[in-house]
């Protein structure tokens, strides 16, 4: 199954593949000597984006549409399937499809378990997040063990997340012959975020002075990279859930890094109440301009709801060997992405 040195599966199959996380596991497994087989929805885009490489595949597919994925050849072949994969509007930005929010998140994820088993895939990996778990206190953190609790969370992202959970336990108890790992990240930060999603927003926010003030909330943020590297080693050999969130930070020791990467000034912060009410009038402005605004109420709500969690990483450190990198190494690097491509001045 491995490459030479077992360090990544022979050939995997990677869902996603133009994302934040996407990207990084389409690096992290090119840079271990596999090949990648990367479903995109746009080829081209994706190009620009991801490393040139004779052994990547760029298929364009959507994981909505596993059956035209498995005609097309995706699964022939392969090893491992890591399925980041997801729709996430609903994550920042009100106005979301919940139809194709829970074809995205809940339903392709058994198509896609069922696909792969069928294609004699040896082992798959899906990606969740640390919003499914339940209560926690600091003297009690959350672990793998804790419950999935729809009563925690009114978020919709976080509730498709719970769903496709339930998925992976339904396909996992009928005994197949996959091997399933699940990988919970928390707040994802890092190079490759062109979506951008909601912590790319910020630190573009943040380089062009978009973003006077944050909310004195905390929350549990991690490299995506060091999320891609648990998912390799998972692929590899790992089983059951794995919680990759990295370290818990105030949001304004995490903007200060963010301004430090692109020399700007660092936004002040405020009580949560205050942040949502001019966060508020920030999205309301935007949008009177058409413009993307800089954060929007629904993330600030999500932060807020992360300042109450607690969070164990204990068993990716010891079983899958994760480490987490420094702060400012991962404000630095995608600020240099940014530039590379463009959408930070250099």
């Amino acid at each position: 199954m491995t490459a030479p040195g077992g360090a990544v599966p022979r050939r995997t199959v990677v869902t996603g593949a133009g994302g934040l996380l996407g990207s990084n596991v389409v690096r992290a497994l090119l840079g271990g000597g596999g090949e990648v087989v990367a479903v995109v929805r746009d080829p081209a885009r994706a190009a620009a984006l991801l490393p040139r490489s004779p052994e990547l595949h760029l298929v364009r597919g959507d994981v909505t549409d596993v059956p035209a994925l498995v005609a097309a050849g995706v699964f022939t072949g392969a090893d491992a399937l890591v399925h980041t994969a997801a729709y996430f509007r609903e994550y920042y930005e009100p106005g979301a499809d919940p139809s194709l929010l829970h074809r995205t998140n809940v339903h392709a994820v058994g198509a896609l378990l069922r696909a792969a088993e069928a294609a004699g895939l040896s082992a798959a990996v899906h990606v969740s997040s640390v919003g499914v778990l339940g209560p926690s206190t600091a003297q009690r953190p959350s672990t793998e063990a804790t419950p999935l609790d729809r009563s925690v969370t009114e978020n919709r992202y976080y509730l498709s997340k719970i769903d496709s959970e339930h998925v992976v336990g339904e396909f996992c108890a009928a005994g197949p012959g996959l091997r399933v790992s699940t990988v919970l990240p928390g707040w994802m930060w890092g190079p490759g975020d062109a979506g951008p999603t909601s912590a790319g927003r910020l630190f573009l926010s943040i380089a062009e002075g978009r973003l006077p003030r944050v909310p004195a909330a905390a929350n549990h943020v991690v490299d995506a990279r060091d999320v891609a590297e648990a998912c390799v080693r998972a692929a590899v050999a790992g089983s059951g859930r794995y919680i990759v969130a990295g370290v818990k930070r105030p949001l304004p020791e995490v903007a200060a890094a963010a301004a430090r990467a692109v020399g700007a000034e660092p936004p002040r912060p405020v009580p949560p109440r205050l942040a949502l009410a001019v966060i508020g009038l920030m999205e309301r402005r935007a949008r009177r301009h058409g413009l993307p605004p800089a954060a929007t109420r629904q993330g600030v709500m999500t932060l807020v709801e992360g300042q109450r969690r607690h969070i164990d990483s204990t068993r990716a450190t010891a079983e899958l060997g994760i480490t987490f990198r420094d702060l400012d190494d991962t404000m630095r690097v995608t600020a240099a992405w940014y530039r590379e491509h463009g959408m930070v001045p250099a």
